[in-house]
């Protein structure tokens, strides 16, 4: 007998023509659960709705089992954080920023002896008193990897003061450095920054401030930028990079579902997908988030497999 894509409701509902008839009924399940084919007779519909509504439930707790989804950025953060470890984070000015993330990184309680000596990649250093700013106010970050850093006026002083590390990065080898980790190529090669002192070494990363005996102040180079490997393909040059594998990826999205699915819109898509590839663990806080299955897949930009927790952005 062909299986019948029949609403158990609906058969219950209009039963009685069906009375001493048999037939093969298909159940259709929630997403992420398991079709069961049942044999049953018309006149035994206690048994039938009791064996639906039991799957109903154990679909409820399969899905919640598998949830993703955390209360706060606190919670989303607790066990993740070591002094010297290296972050990714997404987002491209005030675009994409995950800021409730970045709030509690730089101002968490909890976090106070923990989030200390990080190294963070991302486009850009942000701006004062807003995401990444917070984090270099509150003297958490020892080295950042950036490209254009002209916005914050706080991380000027740093650098220059010699209380922070900066290792300037053509951006699209910083989205590449971080999408390659996410897809396991340890080493590619680029043509950015061929001929320049970016692939022949010397850029400063780090100064010291010198006080003389005039109280004049001046800054000395304490740390520079070593030569980078280059090759000959063809008849182009090629500077070598590394990935960036991260060992903590935060990105905004707009939505997610429970399984960590999620979308981008606008320029946040920029650079929060290479960011969240390439973070061992990665936590993503997003402006709405709908149950595992109400998402089209095709407007899936990053798939949950990268994603480990999410919260709502405050």
């Amino acid at each position: 007998m062909r299986p019948l894509g029949i609403n158990v409701f609906q058969l219950i509902r209009s039963r009685s023509p069906n009375v001493g008839r048999r037939y093969s009924f298909l159940l259709r399940p929630a997403p992420g659960t398991i079709a069961i084919q049942h044999n049953v007779t018309a006149k035994k519909n206690n048994r039938f709705l009791s064996t639906a509504l039991s799957n109903q439930s154990l679909s409820t707790k399969h899905e919640h089992a598998n949830s993703k989804v955390v209360s706060s950025a606190k919670e989303a953060l607790e066990g993740c954080v070591f002094p010297g470890m290296s972050i990714s984070v997404g987002g491209f000015g005030l675009g994409g920023t995950p800021e409730t993330l970045l709030n509690e990184l730089s101002t968490g309680k909890e976090l106070e002896h923990l989030a200390k000596d990080l190294t963070v990649a991302s486009l850009t250093a942000g701006v004062d008193n807003f995401g990444l700013g917070k984090l270099f106010e509150a003297k958490k970050v020892k080295r950042m990897i950036a490209s254009y850093v002209g916005e914050n006026k706080n991380f000027e002083e740093m650098y220059f003061n010699g209380d922070l590390e900066v290792e300037l990065t053509p951006q699209g080898t910083i989205a590449q450095r971080m999408r390659a980790a996410g897809s396991g190529i340890p080493i590619f090669y680029t043509p950015a920054g061929v001929g320049t002192q970016y692939s022949t070494g010397g850029i400063p990363i780090k100064f010291k401030k010198i006080v003389g005996d005039d109280n004049q102040v001046r800054h000395e180079v304490e740390i520079a930028s070593q030569p980078r490997e280059t090759r000959i393909v063809g008849d182009q040059e090629y500077v070598m990079e590394e990935a960036f594998a991260a060992d903590l990826a935060l990105v905004k999205a707009f939505k997610a579902d429970t399984r960590g699915n999620l979308i981008f819109r606008g320029t946040s898509r920029n650079a929060n997908p290479d960011a969240a590839m390439s973070g061992k663990l990665c936590i993503a806080e997003v402006e709405e988030i709908v149950p595992a299955g109400d998402l089209d897949p095709d407007e899936v930009h990053l798939p949950g497999i990268f994603v480990h927790k999410v919260i709502i952005a405050s």
